[in-house]
């Protein structure tokens, strides 16, 4: 058996490169293992000002200005009980930042990944995970090389960071779809669609239609990624048994997206995504931590897939620090990282849960079907969950009262012209992250 390097990170996505860069900082002997060779093709283009703070931590922001993404103002939104498109901005974040980015993820997990070994740690490329294993309480990692070769590997520590393979919570049986989110994406690339008008011309927009929703992203290399989000039991025959014919047509059922799409012409293959929001049982155990999609992965509606998985990576490997220094314990120091990840995701469900809610159309199925007050898991465990979740207890009375409130707020945020007054949408503001990770929310020149 090889000796390992103190960190063995699976995965060198953003939070395996992340991850890998707080250790290799830390001091710590790393290896990232990656199942592909980058450049690789991946989808969730649109990030949030608040994942800014940990690209500045990592030294990655002076190469991500550099390759010109376009920069992200914020959001417009066909959604909601009112028909007119509302729009939120990260420039009315207090203290915050003034932009996000669209990235173009095969070019953006690269500088990542390329930032991780400029850091010292390395990297191989091409090398899969195929099982990781305990021997006396230390984690053993077997992998097989594209050339076929075998490694046998004991590091002190494995952080999971693989992705929706996610190695270890699939061999332990760790995964839990949401069924409320019981979704596919289906989704491809224009060239020559329209942008929104005038300042709106960087924003996402996420538009609502009878069947579900459509984002629609512009990046900078002057294609747009149009993708439709809608209920997986009706359309994944569709999607698998013709799956551009299903796309177009589900297009052509959302005005706000057909109309800007023209005159484009469709630049890449159809792509199909089914049952991806789900969380695990638990994201921790003795010698590893699962980070990112590995551990959970939630509705895209709001941007959140790249800024959960660096928050992961950056929280994962300050506790894995912790655990190899002797600064802590090891089950407390994973116990804390777990309450802070878990407490992360499952705030950004319960936004998504009533932002979802706040949609209605009574004659759609999709939108029906995911009314927070007619949702009952049948599993009583679930339900239970799902209220407690809601509500802040057990009581599904009490959440009938306070979707009625929260609907109140939303309503009032938005026709006010002040989609930041609703609740929940401090989770988008940078100072949740250095909350946090205690990192400061502005570069240390102020800019």
């Amino acid at each position: 058996m090889a000796d390992a390097a103190d960190v063995l990170v699976i995965g060198g996505g953003p939070a395996g490169a992340v991850a890998a860069t707080v250790l290799a900082d830390a001091g710590h002997r790393v290896l990232v293992l990656e199942r592909e060779r980058f450049p690789r093709y991946h989808i969730g283009e649109s990030l949030l000002s608040a994942t800014l703070p940990i690209l500045d931590a990592i030294g990655a922001t002076p190469a991500i200005e550099r390759h010109g993404f376009l920069r992200k103002p914020g959001g417009t939104f066909q959604w909601g009980r009112q028909r007119e498109p509302w729009s939120f901005w990260f420039q009315e974040d207090p203290g915050g930042r003034p932009h996000a980015y669209h990235v173009v993820r095969a070019q953006f997990d690269q500088l990542l990944l390329d930032n991780a070994g400029a850091h010292g740690a390395e990297v191989r490329e091409e090398h899969a995970v195929t099982a990781v294993e305990h021997d006396d309480g230390r984690p053993v990692v077997h992998a097989r090389s594209a050339a076929g070769g075998t490694l046998r590997l004991a590091p002190r520590f494995v952080v999971d960071a693989s992705g929706q393979a996610a190695v270890i919570g699939k061999a332990r049986a760790l995964r839990r779809f949401d069924d409320f989110f019981k979704n596919l994406a289906i989704f491809g690339y224009f060239r020559g669609a329209e942008r929104l008008p005038g300042e709106l011309a960087n924003h996402i927009l996420s538009a609502a239609f009878a069947d579900g929703w459509f984002w629609y992203i512009p990046l900078h290399d002057d294609t747009m990624s149009v993708g439709a989000v809608v209920d997986a039991r009706r359309w994944r025959e569709l999607a698998d048994g013709d799956p551009e014919a299903t796309y177009r047509g589900l297009i052509a059922r959302c005005p706000a997206v057909a109309e800007r799409l023209a005159r484009a012409s469709l630049v890449s293959p159809i792509r199909v995504i089914r049952d991806y929001s789900y969380t695990s049982t638990r994201f921790t155990g003795p010698g590893f931590l699962m980070a990112g999609d590995a551990a959970c992965f939630i509705d895209p509606v709001f941007s959140t897939g790249v800024h959960l998985a660096c928050l992961a990576g950056f929280l994962g490997a300050r506790a894995v620090d912790r655990i190899l220094s002797g600064a802590a314990p090891e089950a407390e120091a994973l116990a804390q990282y777990e309450a802070a990840y878990r407490g992360a995701f499952e705030r950004y469900l319960r936004f998504l849960y009533f932002f979802y809610d706040h949609n209605e159309d009574p004659d759609s199925y999709f939108w029906t079907a995911r009314r927070i007050l007619s949702h009952a898991p049948a599993d009583l465990s679930t339900r239970e969950a799902f209220v407690r979740l809601i509500s802040g207890n057990g009581d599904w009375h009490a959440a009938e009262t306070l979707v009625a409130e929260e609907h109140a707020r939303w309503a009032d945020g938005i026709r006010s012209g002040r989609p930041s007054a609703v609740p929940g949408n401090d989770l988008l503001r940078v100072r949740t992250t250095s909350t946090l990770t205690g990192l400061p929310a502005r570069p240390r020149d102020g800019s």
